[in-house]
């Protein structure tokens, strides 16, 4: 089972390599340039309660977000990283902010998986959305447009007002959003846009990540928060419906 105590007891973060029989996925680029693809990586757990799409557009945050998959994973839950902006597109200015696209290219990257899920090639699964930054108004914006199909959202950092006021008004999944304990403009943000939110939400705080991950207790705090709050939500997920099972290995709530 997972570990009682955590991160005390739970493996080193610089264990959760990459898995090795995760699924390459190069899937076409919404308004990007000729030939371009979105490339990611599809993890599956047999007993999976839900799948987790972990969104990131920008290269810092790509060892990150995988190395949280494997957290996740850890706990007995399916992921999915997707970069949302092209190779040929990383250098292009304030790409990583334009909302409305990689919200189009993010809502993409779900209608093919769930197609596959609905042709019986894949496990039906709710989704989670994870967040960080840049893309934490994305994730918004598309778990309100996917709201029967998204169980939670996690955004560490960001602005998620920038996901437009209408998104936040009718967001209907449990949202968590992860701040650092020191950005006070950030956290007066993420209050803010709170007070808009018919949904679920909370706000916690977490200590500086800082550049490196190893050894960071920010990002064992993120990662923690992260997979509690996914596993807790795909499990009442699975209490209301048919399909999915309980996380197999969460840590304590």
């Amino acid at each position: 089972g997972f570990p009682s105590a955590w991160p005390g007891a739970s493996p080193p973060m610089d264990s959760f390599t990459p898995d090795e029989h995760a699924i390459p996925l190069s899937l076409p680029c919404v308004q990007g340039p000729a030939h371009a693809r979105l490339h990611g990586q599809l993890s599956l757990h047999p007993a999976a309660p839900g799948l987790v799409v972990l969104a990131y557009a920008a290269p810092a945050l790509d060892a990150r977000e995988h190395v949280l998959a494997g957290i996740l994973r850890h706990a007995g839950l399916s992921t999915l990283a997707i970069d949302l902006v092209a190779r040929e597109e990383e250098h292009y200015p304030d790409l990583h902010n334009n909302v409305p696209l990689l919200a189009r290219r993010l809502v993409d990257v779900l209608d093919l998986i769930k197609t596959r899920m609905l042709m019986g090639e894949l496990q039906t699964l709710p989704f989670g959305l994870c967040a960080a930054h840049a893309t934490s108004p994305v994730a918004v914006r598309v778990a309100a447009l996917r709201d029967h199909d998204i169980a939670a959202v996690v955004c560490r950092g960001g602005l998620i007002d920038l996901a437009g006021l209408l998104y936040l008004r009718t967001l209907e999944a449990p949202l968590l959003q992860l701040v650092e304990e020191n950005d006070a403009a950030q956290l007066a943000a993420a209050r803010r846009a709170q007070k808009e939110l018919q949904a679920l939400s909370t706000v916690r705080t977490i200590p500086e990540i800082g550049f490196e991950i190893a050894g960071s207790a920010g990002f064992e705090a993120a990662a923690r928060e992260t997979t509690q709050w996914f596993c807790k939500h795909f499990t009442r997920h699975a209490s209301s419906t048919t399909s999915g099972q309980p996380c197999a290995r969460a840590p304590p709530l």
